[in-house]
C-alpha cells in the first residue's frame, strides 16, 4: 500500500463541486495546461464570446461557493488542481452503463493525493488522505458477488472468448470450450453475456509530467447476477494471465491496493 506520508498542513476544504464551466475558468486561472485524460476536460466553446459568456457565470458561481476571491482561487482547491496535472501516478476509471460514462481519477504526488468524480458536466473534487484504495472502491458502491470459482486463463484467450458471449444461451459453452470448469462456466458465461454495468479501471506511471507507464487492467463486472472482479498479471515468461474473482469487497479492495502498488 501507497503511504504518502502526512497530510499537507492546512488542508480545510473537505470536497469542492464543479461544473465543467466552472473546471475550465479556475484551469485558465492557473494556467494549468492538462489535466487527465480520463476526465475528458478539453476546451469546449466554439468561440471566445461563447468562452467569455461562461467563464463570467463561472466567477460568480465559484465566488459565491466560496472557491474564488476576485481572481484568486482557494489554496486548497488550487492545489487538487495542480495534482491532476502534474501527479507522480494516477488511477483512472471509465464505468459504462447505459450509454453513459461516469469518470474517475485519483492522482497523488509526494504532498498528497486527490480523488476527481464526473458524471455528465459536473465533478466533485477531494482530498484523500492514506488509504487511496478506500475512495476508488466507495465510488463503485457495494454489490452481492457472484458466486463461482476463480478462473485464470491466459488474456488473449479469456478475452477472445469473452468478445463471443453476445448469446447467453451459448456462453457457458464457449467459457467450457476454453477449459473454464463446467459448473463455473455456467455461472459466468451467462451473467457477462448480459452484464449491464461494467468498470474499467488502469494504473499510469507518470514520468516529468507526462503519462509513461500503464499498468492493469482491474474492470469489476456488475452483473445481474451479481459482481465480478477481473485482474490481469505478467507471468515470469511474459505471458499475460487475466483472473476472474467473485466481486467480493475484500477482492475488489485487494485488486486496487495491488493495482496502487505498481505505481511506486
Amino acid at each position: 500500500m501507497i503511504d504518502l506520508g502526512i497530510d499537507p498542513v492546512g488542508t480545510v476544504l473537505p470536497s469542492a463541486a464543479l461544473t465543467v464551466d466552472e473546471l475550465d475558468l479556475l484551469v485558465h486561472l492557473l494556467d494549468v495546461d492538462v489535466l487527465p485524460v480520463v476526465l475528458d476536460a478539453g476546451s469546449r466553446f466554439d468561440s471566445v464570446p461563447a468562452r467569455d459568456a461562461a467563464f463570467d457565470r463561472a466567477h460568480a458561481t465559484l465566488t459565491t461557493a466560496g472557491l474564488l476571491d476576485g481572481g484568486s482561487v482557494h489554496p486548497d482547491l488550487a492545489r487538487w488542481l495542480r495534482v491532476l496535472a502534474r501527479p507522480r501516478g494516477e488511477i483512472a476509471a471509465r464505468r459504462f452503463a447505459a450509454g453513459t460514462i461516469a469518470r474517475l481519477c485519483l492522482a497523488f504526488d509526494d504532498d498528497g493525493a486527490v480523488l476527481a468524480l464526473r458524471s455528465g458536466d459536473s465533478l466533485t473534487l477531494q482530498h484523500v488522505q492514506h488509504d487511496l484504495a478506500g475512495p476508488v472502491a466507495q465510488a463503485l458502491g457495494t454489490a452481492d458477488a457472484l458466486a463461482f470459482g476463480v478462473v485464470n486463463r491466459p488474456t488473449e484467450v479469456l478475452g477472445a472468448a469473452l468478445d463471443r458471449l453476445a448469446d447467453p444461451d451459448r456462453a457457458a459453452a464457449e467459457l467450457a470450450g476454453i477449459g473454464v470448469p463446467a459448473a463455473d462456466a455456467a455461472m459466468i458465461g451467462p451473467a457477462l453475456a448480459g452484464c449491464p454495468v461494467f468498470t474499467e479501471i488502469v494504473g499510469i506511471v507518470h514520468e516529468d509530467g507526462r503519462p509513461d507507464l500503464m499498468h492493469g487492467p482491474v474492470t469489476v463486472f456488475d452483473t445481474a447476477a451479481g459482481r465480478i472482479v477481473g485482474t490481469t498479471s505478467i507471468a515470469a515468461d511474459g505471458s499475460r494471465w487475466t483472473s476472474l474473482s467473485p466481486g467480493h469487497p475484500g477482492r475488489l479492495r485487494q485488486a486496487l491496493v495491488g493495482l496502487l502498488d505498481e505505481l511506486v
